[in-house]
């Protein structure tokens, strides 16, 4: 493995390849497409990526930082203990990661059903099939609590405000297996039907807000 600061470098003059050169290494891109919607702690960075082991991750985190891409604050309620998130430079890779998501969806990629997933993606994933003329004059949020995960999808000031955790104000709370959400997410669901087959549950709020959190998220 290599040691920080001495990774494998391509040794280019394109902006491309320097590019590469800081998060081109297998699980880097992944591990900032989990800090691009929100602070993480190691253990919840560890799960999420599924497969990466406990080194590796130690080893991204350490070159990420070193590279000024992450840093380390304070977990609230928690005084010891610390969680990553993404510095000011790294936020400037988040385009980079909803462009990636919007070509996968444009390409149509698709890989086994087996492969692993994870319903809180569409926090990041969402922001590639946003639509700002239909989001155009709305100002709410839409919480989801899918299997034992909760994120929420929302609108501010026409842009995406989306994040793990409850929703500060929602205007409905839905619950749903994973399964469900990921036909939601396909198109092959609509949520009306959803909630007339009883596979989702309307917790709190008005069921015609999911119709808008589809239109404007192209769920």
């Amino acid at each position: 493995m290599p040691e920080v600061g001495k990774r494998r470098r391509y040794s280019q003059a394109c902006n491309i390849a320097r590019t590469l050169d800081l998060v081109g290494e297998r699980w880097t891109l992944l591990l900032l497409r989990e800090l691009a919607t929100g602070p993480r702690m190691y253990g919840q960075l560890e799960a999420a990526l599924g497969g990466i082991g406990t080194n590796l991750l130690a080893d991204r985190l350490k070159q990420l930082e070193s590279d000024g891409l992450i840093e380390r604050e304070k977990t609230p309620g928690m005084r010891r203990r610390r969680r990553y998130a993404l510095s000011e430079q790294g936020r400037l890779i988040e385009p980079v990661l909803v462009e990636m998501e919007r070509f996968g969806i444009r390409a149509g990629l698709s890989g086994p059903e087996s492969d692993y997933s994870r319903p809180a993606w569409a926090v990041l994933s969402s922001r590639a099939s946003f639509r700002p003329d239909i989001a155009a004059g709305l100002d709410e949020q839409y919480e989801f609590h899918v299997d034992d995960e909760v994120f929420h999808l929302g609108i501010k000031d026409g842009r995406p405000a989306n994040g793990h955790g409850p929703a500060a104000h929602p205007v409905v709370v839905a619950s749903m297996a994973s399964d469900t959400f990921a036909r939601v997410q396909s198109g092959s669901l609509a949520f009306s039907q959803g909630i007339w087959t009883g596979e989702i549950e309307v917790i709190a709020g008005h069921e015609a807000a999911l119709d808008r959190c589809s239109q404007v998220f192209g769920a």
